[in-house]
């Protein structure tokens, strides 16, 4: 009573709620209304939501201390999620005297994520063009999926040419999408059809995926399983059987089945990213330094 009189505005709200909760005195929703309700909610797996999926399962995946996304478009608006994912990818980059770590004040984020922006043009050589730190803390999607999709290509791209230099055919020098690409259509040989790039429409079908698994792991493919691709249906069990079997061959994956039939480049190229990254590994681990392993 006393908390009632007093106007415990906390305690109140609460008292309020649970009256609330438990008398509503609301009709409940007919089911074409809750229908409707859910027609208009927005497609967790469609679009953007996609790519903010596999970019927020990156980050995670990358085990950075006190980091966790469960939102990427608001966990990364103050810069400090995406400064730690810099560090993380090039350790010593980021000057963290001139980061904040209080940002309650807006002009805090946006000094972070101006910050952020200068080290992607300046450190990692991004293409940034027309984006500017509000535009992250704004939480405007395509310029801050932009943004994350080249730090998670920067960090691929980096692991590979590690694994590459460490491994026994070592040949110096970096790795770039044409790299990979090649790689891909060197290990399918004549199994199928070369690709141009991962923009190559072929590759909704799965099948060149499957060849490529099988001929970097050929236990993993069971022909039996596979479809001819002509229809959707067939894509989409061909889709989800690349994903499966990779899997269970140990590669980190952040694509979706439907990423593979609609021909998503980005997430192409981080699926045959993961597959080289486990081929160079194992042929590092099994092929003894100063030996020529045959293709």
């Amino acid at each position: 009573m006393s908390d009632i009189t007093s106007g415990n505005e906390k305690l109140n709200l609460a008292f309020v709620a649970a009256l609330f909760n438990a008398c509503p005195a609301l009709e409940p929703p007919k089911e074409e209304e809750i229908a409707e309700l859910m027609a208009e909610l927005p497609d967790d797996d469609a679009g953007d939501s996609r790519e903010e999926r596999a970019f927020r399962m990156w980050i995670n995946s990358l085990g950075m201390e006190g980091i966790h996304c469960n939102d990427l478009f608001e966990d990364v608006r103050d810069g400090l999620v995406l400064l730690s994912t810099m560090e993380h990818i090039k350790p010593g980059v980021v000057t963290w005297s001139k980061v904040n770590k209080n940002v309650k004040m807006v002009f805090k984020r946006n000094e972070n994520c101006s910050y952020v922006i200068d080290l992607g043009k300046e450190a990692f050589h991004f293409s940034l063009v027309g984006v500017g730190g509000k535009d992250i803390v704004d939480g405007n999607k395509k310029l801050t999926l932009a943004l994350i999709w080249q730090l998670m290509r920067t960090h691929m791209l980096a692991f590979l040419a590690t694994v590459r230099a460490n491994s026994p055919r070592a040949s110096g020098g970096g790795m770039s999408d044409k790299d990979i690409a090649a790689w891909a259509n060197g290990k399918v040989g004549t199994a199928a059809p070369a690709i141009t790039d991962f923009h190559d429409k072929t590759l909704a079908d799965g099948l060149f995926l499957i060849e490529l698994l099988a001929a970097v792991e050929p236990r993993c493919i069971d022909r039996a399983l596979v479809t001819a691709g002509k229809t959707d249906e067939e894509k989409k069990l061909n889709a989800k059987y690349v994903i499966s079997s990779a899997r269970k061959i140990g590669c980190s994956l952040f694509l979706l089945w439907e990423d593979i039939v609609e021909v998503k480049p980005k997430m192409i190229l981080s699926f045959t990213a993961a597959v080289m990254s486990h081929d160079m590994q194992h042929t590092a681990l099994t092929t003894p330094r100063g030996t020529v392993r045959e293709e």
